[in-house]
């Protein structure tokens, strides 16, 4: 499986565009020090603002919303990351949409080392899983099982996490912040798509969850949220309400998979 680099690289402008119209869109003039002007005929910064906020002129930002195929250098980049006012992880992902880094490539069976099939699977303390950058479940041990409903015998949709998230009306039940933790993971997908641009596996799944409306209005936010402690609230039958946080760490026994341990506190 060989994805074209130049054209992923294209395509990656054009996101970077989306990206930063939507949040140039977000914002108002008051939150970056901007007087407000009640004759202002469209939502958010103009250009122009966004331009001279960043040092640039208006022409070569235009060009970069515009997805055109242009240098950007990592100053310029980070001058329109803060005149939008993004985080450092927002910069850091927008320097990858504006890079020709060759895209990683996905597989839905990488290699996983039975030693550490087995180490998920007997741990005890706390629900474990190991997924791909696309968040399917390859591994899990029995909290995860009993939390959230993993079948061994499950086809390749029913153990993503997105999938399910949309499409298992079981889920709304039990996620108290149903859509919290829904924006969080589809910000999740977000940020890891970047890295594997154009990959037939992602773009596969990314379609088909497209098709659901509450999924299609989420993707449209440009949200990105990059590994870290994720803390969210369930409701499950047997366990009452319990309050998880995830660790996520890659693993470099096992490329493009990711461990996610959870630590619970029970609520009620």
């Amino acid at each position: 499986m060989i994805i074209e680099a130049a054209t992923t690289g294209v395509s990656r402008r054009v996101d970077l565009g989306a990206f930063l119209r939507v949040r140039r869109a977000a914002l108002r003039p008051t939150d970056v020090g901007l007087a407000e002007n009640l004759r202002r005929h469209v939502p958010g910064l103009r250009r122009e603002e966004v331009a001279a906020l960043a040092g640039i002129s208006t022409t070569w930002y235009t060009w970069i919303e515009q997805g055109r195929e242009i240098n950007m250098s990592a100053e310029v980049l980070e001058q329109i990351g803060e005149a939008l006012r993004l985080r450092p992880d927002e910069i850091e992902y927008m320097k990858l949409l504006a890079s020709d880094i060759a895209p990683l490539e996905c597989t839905l069976e990488p290699d996983v080392p039975d030693a550490l099939r087995a180490l998920v699977e007997s741990h005890t303390a706390a629900p474990a899983y190991i997924a791909t950058p696309r968040l399917d479940i390859l591994v899990w041990n029995d909290y995860v099982a009993k939390i959230f409903g993993y079948d061994q015998d499950g086809d390749e949709l029913s153990r993503n996490i997105l999938w399910r998230l949309f499409y298992d009306p079981s889920r709304r039940d039990l996620y108290v912040d149903w859509d919290g933790t829904a924006r969080a993971a589809v910000a999740s997908l977000r940020h890891n798509y970047a890295q594997y641009h154009g990959d037939p596996y992602f773009d596969r799944l990314i379609a088909t969850l497209k098709c659901h409306p509450d999924f299609a209005k989420m993707w449209a936010l440009w949200e990105i949220r990059t590994p870290g402690l994720a803390p969210f609230r369930i409701k499950h039958p047997s366990l009452g309400h319990v309050e998880l946080t995830t660790v996520q760490a890659s693993l470099g026994i096992a490329p493009g998979c990711y461990l996610v341990v959870f630590s619970s506190k029970k609520l009620s």
